[in-house]
């Protein structure tokens, strides 16, 4: 395939993929839109250098993609856990500081948060898919494996597994 063909199919896919795969990483990042943006657009970066290698195979490259924004997503809160440090609030810019009931709740909320999200980070990026699509994108099981290229038994396992994992870490309370 040509340089210019591929450009094409590259393009093609992008149009017709860039919707869904935005709701992917849009989840993924807690609803933060300028970072699912960030995160999609070097996605799509990653993506466009592997495509001539990824055309001339047989690949779903919707699972292929979603498995790219997955790995952009878990290298950049990767990288975020390496500089976490809490921002005193900003007094001198007349930024309000929450009432004491409203910033518990939300430190609570936060910290769950915090931790379901570094604990998803813990899977293999193909639970990580699974729990994307059944838990965020409300998928059925058999729709998230087929949509991962998964056979249904080998997306059950794997999702026995990823749950079995996130218990572990993060407790039944949730």
């Amino acid at each position: 395939m040509s340089t210019g063909d591929a450009e094409r199919v590259f393009v093609e896919f992008v149009r017709t993929t860039a919707t869904q795969l935005w709701k992917c990483v849009y989840w993924a990042c807690g609803r933060n839109r300028v970072l699912a943006d960030d995160i999609l657009q070097d996605a799509f970066a990653k993506l466009w250098k592997a495509w001539p290698r990824i055309m001339d195979q047989d690949v779903d490259l919707y699972a292929y993609s979603v498995r790219v924004i997955t790995n952009c997503a878990a290298d950049f809160f990767r990288k975020q856990q390496r500089r976490v440090s809490e921002a005193p609030w900003d007094d001198e810019k007349g930024d309000r500081i929450p009432d004491a009931f409203n910033l518990a709740d939300q430190f609570d909320f936060d910290a769950v948060r915090r931790d379901l999200r570094a604990a998803v980070a813990t899977l293999e990026p193909i639970q990580q898919g699974l729990i994307h699509f059944i838990y965020v994108e409300q998928c059925s099981l058999a729709a998230a494996s087929r949509r991962l290229g998964l056979t249904e038994s080998t997306a059950r396992r794997y999702h026995k597994a990823a749950l079995s994992h996130l218990r572990e870490m993060i407790g039944d309370e949730l």
